[in-house]
């Protein structure tokens, strides 16, 4: 496999055929990413397999992620996060909108979930440095699953529901840790 992330383009991968079996998701990629994008709300990046890829027809998406920006308060940060360094009004944050892995990818030890966690979480970091602001990266799981996947990686919950479980939080503290850690300098 080749593997590379790109900015979503509707025009070079093929956002109809993925299917990460939670139909959400799925919909989101499929008939909202790119008017999203083009409104300025977020951005998108595609996980494809350019190993063996047809330029002529759009490519197949392995994996995605969406980033955009977001605000929590003090009273939704985790227990332990020392909240007496945050001022009173909303504080910035990245926010890991949207995750997935086509199926066909799914528990074949190819860890592409990790992959784009780690994409993610760069580009926040990044963003982060270069902006000098956002001081953590926050995300809704949508399953035990997803959660439990966020939590191994630090994510902690806030007090900060969302549908029937709490938004995750990982400050930059940890994010740049995590990248360094993943860097195979």
């Amino acid at each position: 496999m080749k593997l590379t992330v790109e900015l979503l383009d509707k025009k070079k991968h093929d956002r109809q055929t993925f299917d990460c079996g939670l139909p959400v998701v799925n919909e989101f990629l499929q008939k909202q990413a790119s008017r999203q994008m083009r409104q300025k709300i977020n951005r998108t990046w595609v996980l494809v397999d350019r190993s063996d890829s047809d330029q002529s027809n759009p490519t197949p998406i392995a994996g995605y992620f969406t980033l955009t920006t977001a605000t929590v308060v003090k009273d939704e940060l985790p227990s332990k996060e020392p909240k007496g360094r945050f001022p009173g009004y909303p504080i910035p944050v990245f926010k890991l909108a949207w995750i997935g892995v086509d199926s066909s990818y799914q528990g074949k030890g190819y860890f592409l979930g990790e992959t784009l966690l780690l994409e993610a979480l760069h580009r926040s970091y990044s963003l982060s440095e270069y902006g000098g602001m956002g001081v953590a990266v926050v995300t809704d799981p949508l399953t035990d699953r997803s959660e439990s996947f966020f939590q191994q990686y630090g994510f902690r919950q806030m007090n900060r529901p969302f549908r029937d479980r709490d938004s995750l939080y990982l400050s930059m503290g940890i994010v740049k840790t995590l990248i360094e850690e993943s860097d195979p300098e």
